[in-house]
């Protein structure tokens, strides 16, 4: 078992049970909380999570069965544990029917409730990360020895220990997601769940449920209770990817969640305590989107506790050889191909390109070219469009034509982060409208 400390509820109508589960369980891994009745446990489950639950199905005039049917019913998720000293064998297959994780009769010896709670709470972790599973091949190993990365790389180190919020600034494509999970791998939450958000692909009117979760019936449309984003990632990491995007109401709530570790749900009279680490992300200015009033001052300052700077792929270009080779291996035993090399004229002329779309656009690009090209890649199976961009010479570049390249690179980002609309990018650049539309054109 983690060293964390679990949260376990348990529910007998017998105060000396209680006791006993007390004793049994060690505090130093187990904070047991006791109810003799299912209108307090209830009521518990609302405000708190918990990581196991251990019922009682006989609890006077009450039945256990009842509590775990209304928990199932309003979408509170708890492993538990059904115990009982006179139930019928019905009665313990009907709790184990309805998805209890198992059935114990008492008396019960110490060693048969720890290992029995243990197994509980690792089944549900291990069920847990399994359904986060995907089919992406991706390692999450940060690649390259450029200074910048050696800089990065202690960052990760030294705040993944702690549980100090992390704000990644960085372009898109620079695998801000990358640095986030590995603070999370490296961090004493381990263990527990990574859960991605992008705050960009939620609709307004839907983010708040999305992140915080809703009871039956809280709109039209929920016709079950359901958990948010942030009950997920309880005792592990959340990753709130582009938070510039979030809208300026549900950025008030996210406020008050990181201000005092719980969540209301949408619908809900009562808060829910998390235990959540949070780790932000944007490729927007949020200073100056805080100037513009689309970012709120108290939670850009809330968020970016520990700032990171995600390197673009033009900052350290030096790396770009031992990503290639990286990327090109993986995507080869994706597709079932034996791996294949890169010549050195194939490096020359891809390190001479500027890479506005970072590393999601090397690796579009060197699938295309693994796909499409020989045994051995070489500079005739770089992509047209690559091979003669602008940047691209045979000898060093002129001062002009870095300060061009810089200047289309910077304008193409500001017509991104504000979606075309030319008045706030000249307004973010402080250049003349008119004057900005001639370098667009």
């Amino acid at each position: 078992m983690s060293k964390i400390k679990y949260r376990v509820m348990a529910v007998d109508d017998e105060p000396n049970i209680l006791l006993s589960i007390k004793t049994c369980l060690p505090a130093s891994i187990y904070q047991v909380d006791t109810f003799t009745n299912i209108t307090e446990a209830y009521a518990a489950l609302k405000k708190n999570v918990y990581d196991c639950a251990l019922i009682d199905i006989r609890l006077g005039n009450d039945s256990g069965i009842q509590l775990y049917n209304n928990m199932k019913s309003e979408g509170i998720d708890v492993p538990s544990i059904f115990i009982s000293g006179n139930a019928s064998l019905n009665e313990a297959v009907e709790s184990q029917k309805l998805g209890a994780y198992d059935f114990i009769e008492k008396p019960f010896s110490s060693a048969k409730l720890t290992v029995t709670v243990e197994n509980c709470i690792n089944f549900n972790q291990l069920k847990d990360k399994l359904g986060n599973i995907t089919h992406t091949t991706e390692d999450y190993e940060l690649i390259g020895e450029h200074p910048q990365m050696n800089k990065l790389k202690m960052q990760i180190n030294k705040v993944a220990q702690t549980d100090a919020m992390v704000f990644i600034q960085g372009e898109s494509g620079t695998g801000k997601e990358l640095i986030a999970r590995s603070l999370h791998k490296l961090s004493t939450r381990s263990d527990g769940n990574f859960v991605t958000v992008n705050c960009s692909a939620i609709p307004e009117n839907l983010i708040e449920s999305a992140l915080f979760g809703h009871t039956k019936g809280a709109f039209t449309g929920a016709v079950s209770a359901k958990k948010g984003y942030f009950e997920h990632a309880h005792k592990g990491t959340i990753f709130l990817d582009e938070i510039g995007d979030m809208p300026l109401s549900a950025q008030s709530s996210l406020l008050r969640v990181l201000e005092n570790n719980e969540i209301q749900k949408v619908g809900a009279e009562s808060c829910t305590n998390v235990d959540v680490r949070v780790v932000a992300a944007s490729h927007k200015n949020l200073k100056q989107a805080v100037k513009d009033g689309d970012f709120r001052e108290d939670l850009y300052y809330r968020i970016s506790v520990i700032p990171i700077h995600s390197p673009a792929l033009r900052e350290r270009i030096s790396d770009l050889e031992l990503l290639a080779k990286h990327i090109a291996t993986k995507l080869c035993h994706r597709h079932g191909m034996s791996t294949k090399s890169i010549h050195s004229s194939c490096l020359k002329v891809l390190s001479k390109y500027s890479w506005p779309g970072n590393i999601r656009e090397l690796t579009n690009t060197l699938e295309r070219m693994l796909i499409m090209g020989s045994e051995i890649l070489t500079s005739e199976d770089v992509p047209t469009d690559i091979a003669k961009d602008d940047s691209h010479t045979n000898g060093e570049l002129s001062l002009k034509t870095h300060r061009d390249n810089m200047e289309r690179h910077i304008i193409l980002e500001r017509l991104k982060t504000y979606s075309g609309n030319i008045s706030q990018v000249a307004r973010s650049l402080e250049v003349d409208r008119t004057n900005l539309h001639k370098k667009i054109k």
